[in-house]
């Protein structure tokens, strides 16, 4: 075990924070975190940051720590058991979650397995108005000496995660957008996965990245009924197009009423463009009440 090793001082502190922390892999802003937490457990002052280089060091040189094999400005806590890319991706990741179809899977939603793990995050500009707060608030969290300014020079800074083509062996899809929607902690691991309203969401939305809207709607079909205001509540926010092929499904296909559906009903809109499937083209197939084409 880590904590086994000729350590001593700061480093062996941190090294016994790693064990008692047990996750396979840590950011070079998680273990700067760690190295605080060190100084500030030891009541002392957290000095300069050759000194946190110095811990890191003493870390790789006992075997405590390396670089990961996939993503190579990170790190691997040796000790610690691997685990899949899902739980890697969002450890080191801390805006990213598990989407389309990988979150379908997760869900039990599809017995389809999905070759790529899509992960979603927020687009680069987002994330790195998100970092510097974040950074700004733990830094203030804690008094330290010769405090470098901003941008923090050297590799104890929160970044944005530059995702590899494949993890632990499982090729990764990476989409950016403005709203990437909502996720939570899966119950097992350290995956985050979008939340159920938001996986039927994503599937109206993106049904190409969802195994295409003819599967889409066997899912719909299968276990929509199950979840159907928490789709209703997620559909709620969404555009127009994607609130009339909700409608559609939900009303004309599903045969389900509900009260939403009255409000969404006013998106509808003669003579525009909307199709069921944005993939397919048009056919002369339409839903008089949702104004959209059924090219599906």
């Amino acid at each position: 075990m880590i904590s086994n090793r000729r350590l001593w001082g700061v480093p062996g502190q941190v090294a016994d924070l790693l064990e008692q922390r047990y996750v396979p892999v840590l950011t070079a802003w998680d273990l700067y975190a760690l190295i605080r937490k060190a100084y500030h457990v030891r009541e002392r002052t957290i000095p300069g940051s050759i000194y946190h280089h110095r811990v890191r060091s003493s870390l790789v040189k006992a075997g405590a720590i390396a670089y990961d094999k996939d993503y190579i400005t990170q790190y691997r806590v040796l000790d610690v058991d691997d685990m899949p890319a899902d739980d890697i991706v969002c450890l080191l990741d801390r805006f990213c979650h598990i989407s389309h179809l990988a979150a379908m899977e997760r869900w039990g939603l599809t017995d389809r397995r999905s070759h790529n793990l899509m992960i979603s995050r927020p687009d680069n500009k987002t994330v790195q108005t998100m970092i510097a707060d974040i950074m700004k608030r733990e830094e203030e969290e804690v008094y330290w000496e010769e405090r470098p300014t901003s941008p923090w020079p050297g590799p104890f800074r929160l970044t944005n995660i530059a995702h590899p083509t494949q993890v632990r062996g499982r090729p990764i899809q990476l989409r950016q957008t403005r709203d990437p929607g909502k996720a939570l902690k899966d119950n097992n691991g350290f995956a985050r996965v979008s939340t159920i309203g938001q996986t039927f969401l994503d599937m109206l939305q993106q049904p190409a990245l969802c195994g295409g809207m003819a599967h889409v709607l066997e899912v719909w079909d299968e276990h929509a009924h199950s979840y159907m205001d928490t789709i209703i509540e997620a559909v709620n926010d969404a555009s127009s197009l994607t609130k009339c092929r909700a409608g559609h499904i939900i009303e004309e296909r599903l045969g389900v009423k509900h009260p939403a559906l009255d409000a969404w009903q006013v998106c509808a809109q003669r003579g525009g463009s909307s199709k069921l499937d944005p993939k397919r083209p048009y056919i002369p197939k339409w839903s008089e009440k949702w104004m959209i084409s059924l090219n599906v």
